[in-house]
């Protein structure tokens, strides 16, 4: 029963990530991950001994710190995509400002 929740919560998330970049609120490769991780957790949630029969399988006696460690996984490489975002934007800002500048400096 508790499972339930899970499978809710899960298929909330994953409609709302897909009604996001129905409205153009949310990129499709920034909702990937995303979505991916949600279906995962639907999974989960319909099959909880799996994450049990995966953990035995790799010699991790504490299934729920597979769990967690994917989820911390998952955030890191999130969290590295969004660096370089970040500094590919940055870069094109400091390009952007040079190229107004060289251009009001041709018209004076």
């Amino acid at each position: 029963m508790k499972n339930i929740y899970f499978i809710i919560f899960s298929l909330i998330v994953i409609f709302y990530m897909i009604h996001s970049i129905r409205k153009d609120k949310l990129s499709v490769t920034n909702s990937f991950i995303w979505i991916v991780f949600c279906i995962g957790l639907l999974i989960l949630s319909i099959f909880p001994k799996s994450l049990d029969w995966l953990a035995v399988s790799l010699g991790i006696e504490y299934p729920p710190a597979l769990f967690l460690t994917i989820a911390v996984v998952i955030l890191f490489v999130i969290t590295f995509i969004q660096s370089k975002k970040i500094y590919d934007l940055q870069k094109k800002v400091i390009d952007l400002g040079q190229e107004l500048s060289i251009l009001k400096g041709d018209k004076k």
